[in-house]
């Protein structure tokens, strides 16, 4: 069964942007981004690039450089992001403007395909990064010694 899912390098560019927000100094090298976010070098460097051209990330050269936000992460949204690699966000091809379905006007299914792409482009444009950046994980890891103390996720056993 295949399943409907976020393409890879969207995760990635979404949490290359989290990983930057989240930093005090606000810069961040990208081999320090690759280990921390699970994120294959040569794959960060192209979603970089994307975010890069759309003045999501900028890059800081000279000793201490590395990578940061293009913006303040209270205006850069999901869909910013999103759209910076992947392009316009769209649940069907019949919710694209200008592409015409030989179905249309008595596709049954078109008014749900069209509510989706609605509720889908409201949550992430109104999903901010700076919001999910000072959120902690949502789960933690327990230790096996004491089940019922969570330990963060970060945490060097």
């Amino acid at each position: 069964m295949s399943l409907m899912q976020i393409p890879r390098k969207i995760e990635y560019a979404l949490r290359a942007m989290i990983h930057l927000a989240d930093r005090p100094d606000g810069v961040a090298r990208g081999i320090e981004i690759a280990r921390v976010e699970h994120i294959p070098k040569y794959y960060l460097e192209k979603v970089i690039r994307d975010l890069m051209r759309q003045g999501l990330v900028r890059a800081r050269r000279g000793p201490g450089g590395g990578y940061q936000l293009g913006r303040p992460a209270n205006t850069i949204s999901f869909k910013d992001i999103i759209e910076a690699v992947e392009g316009p966000i769209s649940l069907n091809l019949c919710v694209e403007g200008g592409v015409s379905c030989s179905l249309q006007p008595a596709c049954r299914m078109f008014r749900v395909w069209d509510e989706g792409q609605r509720v889908l482009i409201d949550v992430f444009s109104r999903t901010m990064l700076s919001e999910v950046a000072s959120r902690s994980p949502r789960f933690a890891v327990t230790s096996p010694s004491t089940p019922s103390e969570p330990v963060s996720a970060t945490a060097k056993a």
